[in-house]
């Protein structure tokens, strides 16, 4: 048997909290007035870098099969008959029970 395939999963709200922090050290050494190439080039790196290191603390692996939701046997039981009214349900018309619109058939 090979190895587990997996998928990396984003915690977006952990990133978007983690950037509203004001103390950042890798983005304090980007100058606040920048005049030359080599300042343009250091702060597009200190910032890529950042936002790099960010988003990896903030994911998790998880296994790549569709079924990443563990549900015990009742409530997949569960799941099941409620897709098995659903599906009956779709083959059955229903009446129009609107009061409304009998009304205007009458007419």
């Amino acid at each position: 048997m090979g190895p587990i395939s997996t998928s990396k999963i984003t915690d977006w709200k952990r990133v978007s909290t983690a950037f509203e922090k004001i103390d950042t050290p890798p983005l304090s050494t980007i100058p606040d007035h920048i005049r030359t190439i080599e300042e343009i080039d250091h702060a597009i790196g200190a910032l890529t870098s950042h936002v790099r290191t960010v988003i990896e603390k903030c994911e998790r692996k998880v296994p790549a099969s569709s079924d990443r939701r563990k549900f015990p046997p009742d409530i997949l039981e569960l799941i099941r008959a409620k897709s098995q009214l659903c599906a009956a349900r779709a083959h059955i018309p229903l009446q129009n029970i609107d009061p409304e619109c009998e009304h205007s058939n009458a007419k």
